[in-house]
């Protein structure tokens, strides 16, 4: 078959593909349309759009409220740079950035104590401005889960100058019924974030094991004597030993030794429960000695020396070159108490103990050399002399380790 060239009309092959006449291609050629430029626009501008609404998408959430949440220790962001909270149990944690999530204390499940609770803030490693990072929180508060029949108490956080380094602290009140509870502190702050701190606090509840002189015989130091080495032989580690005495005289010293119990005197008004020799307190189970309406006569040397955790209610000491004495390891609470004719009524001559109080309440402190001596002492929390009487002595308070008291509510006679 032949068809016709294009161009000069020559007869030509059907498949030729040019004219060996005319040199004229002949292969039919589409048209070229321009391209249509709006869609690439269009793309464009999709594009644009695009990358605006995520930059727009970015400043809305880079300043959306968020919340910190951790255990005790939170490390917190804004404009400003970044903070780290950190909760816990004692002013010296606080001190030297420790942070203390759990908490365990062991009480009798009739009686109530107090724990304070803290946190703290850095930033840069250093202790931050209290004031200047609480200008940034709208509200603190402090609150225990599950806390079953209101079994714990919590004060409102304050900032006190007691507990310090610590922005702000709580007081618990617990029973030996409390259980154990998570604490949640939450912060609010201006900006809308919100920062979380959790500690647990678990209080076990204890058992008591009593003597009476009813069913115990109590009558010397060597009864006595023997009773604790039974006790430390038969009774459980875990039990709270209580000792009620009768109204005898005991000649001899006596010394606790690892294991704590609990010593009352007679209060029924046939005679009082006396010691003429030193009371040494060496325990570390469980953390506290209770002595309550003893009277400790002396002629000379100590009453009473602790290096482990003691309170006395209602105690005397009389005729000792020290009364009582608080060496490292122990400290002592007193509230109640007679310290009279003494070279050195009480003593703290300790910088390292396991609890505090901060008061020396209702005492009489009269006719000593030195009512109340500070030998040695750290810490910041100020000791409190509220309604203790001092009257007759040389020196009321000898403050050598210039520790930080409030004798404003004492009475000097």
């Amino acid at each position: 078959m032949h068809k016709q060239c294009r161009n000069c009309g020559a007869q030509l092959p059907e498949d030729a593909s040019f004219c060996p006449h005319c040199a004229q291609s002949q292969i039919e050629r589409a048209e070229m349309k321009p391209p249509r430029l709006w869609r690439k626009k269009a793309l464009y501008g999709l594009l644009s759009a695009l990358v605006l609404i995520a930059a727009v998408l970015a400043v809305l959430l880079s300043h959306r409220p968020k919340t910190f949440e951790g255990g005790a220790y939170v490390v917190y962001q804004d404009q400003d740079g970044d903070y780290a909270l950190l909760a816990a149990f004692h002013p010296s944690d606080i001190a030297n950035n420790r942070p203390v999530g759990e908490k365990t204390v062991s009480l009798s499940t009739n009686e109530f104590s107090n724990m304070t609770v803290m946190f703290g803030v850095y930033q840069n490693g250093e202790l931050a401005d209290t004031d200047a990072f609480f200008e940034k929180v709208e509200s603190c508060t402090l609150e225990a889960s599950p806390n079953e029949g209101s079994a714990l108490s919590l004060s409102e956080p304050t900032y006190n100058t007691n507990f310090l380094p610590a922005a702000r602290e709580s007081n618990i009140t617990y029973s030996g019924q409390s259980g154990t509870n998570e604490l949640t502190w939450t912060l609010k702050m201006k900006n809308g974030d919100t920062i979380r701190l959790k500690q647990t606090f678990a209080v076990i509840p204890l058992i008591h094991q009593v003597y009476t002189p009813e069913d115990t015989v109590l009558d010397t130091m060597e009864d006595l004597n023997a009773l604790l080495e039974r006790i430390n032989e038969e009774v459980p580690a875990d039990t709270i030993v209580d000792i009620y005495l009768p109204p005898v005289t005991y000649a001899g010293d006596l010394t606790m030794v690892s294991r704590a119990v609990n010593l009352y005197g007679n209060t029924d008004g046939s005679g009082r429960t006396v010691f003429t020799g030193t009371l040494s307190v060496n325990t570390d189970n469980p953390s506290n000695v209770m002595l309550f309406d003893l009277d400790f006569v002396g002629n000379g040397g100590t009453g009473l020396s602790a290096t482990a955790s003691v309170y006395m209610g209602g105690c005397s000491f009389s005729g000792w070159d020290i009364g009582a004495v608080a060496l490292d390891g122990g400290m002592i609470g007193v509230e109640r108490c007679v310290f009279q004719n003494n070279g050195v009524g009480f003593k703290y001559n300790t910088v390292v103990f396991h609890s505090f109080n901060d008061v020396f309440p209702y005492c009489t402190i009269l006719d000593n050399d030195i009512g109340v001596q500070f030998a040695r002492l750290q810490g910041t929390i100020t000791i409190d002399f509220v309604g203790s009487v001092f009257s007759g002595n040389r020196i009321d308070i000898d403050n050598q380790a210039q520790y930080s008291i409030d004798t404003t509510r004492a009475i000097f006679q």
